[in-house]
């Protein structure tokens, strides 16, 4: 009987189908991937008929709101395990049916690793200590950057010396290569571009202030993304008479369109929480901007190197972005330099290849019994 390798998630975003397609290309067919249909996700979500589901897909039920703040995925405690399977849940504490899975799998003898955050934008303390109290119940746990592992480390959290494992999280990145094109400063007349869901997580407003700003008079932005903040932020653009600067070009995750726009820009901006949109940006080879308060960041800032494929500004500061901006766009050895670095980011990892080696490495070893901590 060939061991089960099962992941438990909320749901499966259209970006992260290519880490699972390539994790069951390796694992075979005993690899599953059990989520719900979330269609709140807008164009990220990626709900597929019964027909075009892949055979490594199976559907859970919706999730359920409980009380204080808690959720409840209908059939995720009754998801089949085995003894010698191998369970990977997602580390969020407030789902707790995927708790109760949990130790479910330990109960009957599985292999069970956490994947989570180490911290994200949206961690507090209190929960922080919660979700690293459950981290110590599990025999492995993953993380989605070396940086977090590293981070892990640091605070003390690893006593019971169990493997833990940095995947870099990332995306697809073969059509983006196919598509982009050469970083010609001289053929790119748009300046900034913005991809991602248009919430109050991005901080748009803090970049239209910056470039209502005189230091900033002429730049563009393209937005890539929807959202619900994002009428309220088009009627914000009209009132500062940025109509003629500011392109808004709605949600999409068709490449082509994206990469008409990216490949038109000088460099990718994210003023708020940034995480996978960035990745995005530095794989069509554009110098990031973004904040400079790394726990106001989901994981994937990992990538950012200051100096090197990006810049930081002081966070929630109109001004200093702004300054930020105009700096960068005159530097043009500098923003040929930094895009050649940026399209190195995503070359060698964070990027859903090398995420699926890394995944697929980490499981072997917790089979194996390594007393490895760490495959870094």
């Amino acid at each position: 009987m060939k061991r089960r390798i099962t992941i438990v998630q909320p749901a499966i975003p259209n970006y992260r189908r290519a880490l699972f397609e390539r994790m069951a290309n390796k694992l075979g067919t005993n690899f599953v991937v059990y989520a719900s249909n979330q269609r709140e996700l807008g164009v990220l979500s990626d709900v597929l008929s019964e027909e075009d589901r892949p055979s490594w897909q199976r559907n859970l039920g919706p999730m359920r709101p409980l009380l204080l703040g808690l959720d409840w995925q209908e059939g995720a405690s009754s998801v089949a395990v085995r003894r010698g399977d191998v369970l990977v849940i997602c580390g969020a504490p407030r789902n707790l049916s995927t708790i109760v899975l949990l130790f479910k799998g330990l109960l009957l003898g599985a292999h069970t690793i956490w994947w989570g955050h180490y911290w994200s934008s949206t961690s507090r303390s209190w929960g922080a200590a919660i979700r690293y109290a459950l981290m110590r119940v599990p025999d492995a746990i993953v993380f989605y950057t070396e940086q977090e592992v590293d981070e892990f480390y640091a605070g003390g959290g690893n006593r019971r010396k169990k493997p833990v494992f940095g995947l870099n999280n990332g995306i697809e990145t073969g059509e983006i290569v196919r598509l982009r094109t050469v970083y010609s400063i001289a053929h790119r007349p748009r300046d900034l571009l913005f991809i991602g869901r248009i919430t109050p997580k991005a901080e748009l407003d803090i970049i239209l202030d910056a470039l209502s700003l005189p230091s900033c008079q002429g730049v563009t932005l393209d937005v890539i993304g929807s959202g619900h903040d994002e009428a309220r932020l088009r009627n914000r653009c009209a009132d500062l008479g940025m109509t003629d600067r500011v392109a808004w070009h709605g949600g999409t995750v068709d490449e082509k369109q994206i990469a008409a726009v990216a490949n038109q820009c000088k460099v990718f901006v994210y003023p708020g929480s940034v995480g996978l949109s960035l990745l995005h940006g530095l794989s069509y080879g554009l110098p990031a901007i973004v904040h400079d308060n790394r726990w106001a960041h989901m994981p994937e800032i990992g990538a950012l190197k200051p100096g090197r494929n990006g810049v930081t500004f002081q966070r929630g500061e109109a001004g200093s972005l702004a300054i930020t901006i105009a700096a960068l766009l005159a530097n043009q050895t500098l923003l040929t330099e930094m895009s050649r670095s940026a399209a190195d980011t995503t070359a060698l990892t964070f990027n859903a290849a090398d995420m699926a080696e890394r995944f697929c490495s980490a499981i072997e070893q917790v089979v194996a019994g390594s007393k490895t901590e760490s495959p870094l």
